[in-house]
């Protein structure tokens, strides 16, 4: 019989994120099941997304946040919404610090 052979560590990420917004799963959570500090979970989570082409959603409600599998229009709309407005605020302050005289 043939030994398995140990999850990497995008595997293992990969198998906790929820498919559906109901139910997702923080990075902090999923650094404690995986031992995997902060910062590389996402690191895992934009290669999955980036270099994998796994729709993975993110929301940040209140109530509800974390990271998902996004299975509907709707999901994606909700991913994006806060995205958008981020990478707006972001241009604006590049704008303005381009735009400031040094002296």
């Amino acid at each position: 019989m043939a030994k398995k052979q140990p999850k990497n560590k995008i595997e293992q990420v990969q198998e906790l994120i929820p498919y559906g917004s109901d139910h997702p799963i923080t990075a902090k959570q999923i650094s404690k099941l995986t031992a995997i500090p902060l910062r590389g979970v996402y690191g895992i989570v934009r290669y999955l997304l980036v270099h994998g082409n796994v729709p993975i959603g993110a929301l940040r409600d209140d109530d509800k946040h974390g990271y998902f599998i996004i299975t509907s229009e709707e999901e994606r709309q909700a991913t994006l919404a806060p995205l958008c407005s981020h990478a707006k605020e972001i241009e604006e302050r590049i704008s303005c610090i381009k735009a400031i005289q040094i002296e």
